[in-house]
């Protein structure tokens, strides 16, 4: 398999790595090229690079560089794939615990982008006839707290939250236009109980306290994930999320003594329909070596409070972080292990770890940190137990040139047309 090259980044006696793992589906865009986006967390001018994505075949080329107007920060280990996000061209439609989604071509295509060395979130729009070329709306907005590290979009709220990694962690949401892009929408949310109070050594580089931040599928609440320093619980922080997009406040803690290493939150279909999300189902990834590697969970409503529903064991896991899914596409979830050639494929609805998959077609994009051959891997699963190599796109071999940070993926556009 293409991940041979694979080397993992970790925090001295805690596990986390980074890296990035998306699944992409079989069906080409009708109307427009697909891109692929991530940051190359440049200290010294951080840029978004934009990869075409062949329809036919999946396989990348044509790298372009555009200025976020804002700065990288060497040293981090706790990378966030969310680090760059793309809006969904969709329509929300909610009903109880369920949202239906309908593609709208009409509404806004946003890319947002966290700068962890100037502790900015920078906002551009999507040309459709030119995606490759996004344009920076308005200038970088402050995120009022330390080492942002993750963000989300809601497009029914038009707001944009980011994570705050530093000490104190905290959130801080922007209203957004696509004019002006960003404003904020109050002050930072500090994250209640959130100093270390861990005996162990504090990793080396930039402290990182959050992972991940999602919305749920309604956007009616807002999810945090926070680790300990390996010997404490990890916690999920949720918020409410009111009609102007502001977080109400205090958030609802809930700690999981079996997952310190609290990384990637994903919400999971459920109910009749198995290709809509629902608000109440969570997959929820556990980064540190040797431990449950990941978790499914329930959301109670409405107050928030998380329970695990079931332990999801990956024998040998050295590092589980970041996960593709797509119920559009298949019932599988496909975690990413940052420590080794890895990744395990895991019934949504059970827990299960299956070893044979048979889905009718898909790509799976992977972002490698071997800083000697750096890579983007695309996979295609067509049945059978493994991952077929379909391309290893050399990011310094190619026109992309020296990347000194790289982190963060996403696909334009993310919703099946």
């Amino acid at each position: 398999m293409l991940l041979n090259h694979f080397k993992i980044f970790l925090l001295l006696g805690a596990g986390l790595a980074r890296g990035s793992v998306l699944t992409y589906p079989y069906k080409p865009h009708q109307r427009h090229e697909r891109t692929l986006y991530f940051l190359d967390n440049d200290p010294a001018g951080n840029e978004l690079i934009s990869l075409q994505i062949d329809a036919v075949d999946g396989t990348l080329s044509s790298p372009v560089r555009t200025s976020t107007g804002g700065n990288g920060l060497a040293g981090l280990v706790a990378i966030s794939q969310d680090s760059v996000v793309v809006s969904e061209n969709v329509q929300h439609y909610s009903f109880q615990n369920y949202t239906w989604r309908s593609a709208d071509d009409s509404l806004p295509q946003y890319i947002f982008s966290i700068n962890a060395g100037s502790n900015t979130l920078s906002m551009f729009s999507i040309n459709p006839q030119d995606p490759q070329h996004p344009h920076l709306l308005g200038t970088p907005q402050p995120t009022l707290g330390q080492t942002p590290v993750s963000v989300a979009y809601s497009p029914k709220l038009k707001t944009a939250c980011v994570a705050n990694g530093g000490s104190p962690a905290g959130v801080t949401c922007f209203s957004t236009s696509p004019t002006h892009g960003l404003t904020p929408l109050g002050p930072l949310r500090l994250l209640p109980q959130t100093q270390l109070a861990d005996p162990s050594p504090p990793p080396p580089g930039p402290l990182v306290l959050t992972a991940d931040i999602t919305f749920n599928p309604s956007s009616t609440a807002l999810f945090l994930t926070f680790r300990s320093n390996g010997l404490l619980p990890g916690s999920i922080y949720a918020f409410r999320v009111c009609l102007n997009g502001t977080l109400d406040l205090p958030p609802t803690r809930s700690q999981f003594p079996a997952l310190a290493g609290t990384f990637s939150l994903n919400f999971l279909a459920s109910g009749p329909n198995p290709r809509r999300l629902s608000d109440d189902r969570l997959l929820v990834t556990n980064a540190f070596k040797n431990a449950t590697g990941a978790a499914l969970l329930r959301v109670e409503y409405p107050s928030l409070k998380i329970r695990v529903e079931r332990e999801v064991p990956l024998r040998g896991q050295q590092g589980t972080c970041w996960v593709g899914y797509d119920p559009r596409v298949s019932s599988r979830a496909y975690v990413m292990d940052a420590g080794q050639a890895v990744i395990d494929v895991v019934d949504a609805g059970t827990g299960r770890l299956e070893r044979r998959v048979r889905i009718g077609g898909e790509w799976i994009y992977v972002l490698t940190d071997d800083p000697n051959h750096p890579n983007i891997n695309v996979f295609k699963i067509q049945g059978g137990p493994d991952l077929n190599p379909v391309q290893q796109f050399d990011l310094f071999g190619s026109a992309v040139g020296s990347i000194p940070e790289w982190m963060g993926l996403a696909i334009w556009p993310n919703t099946l047309q």
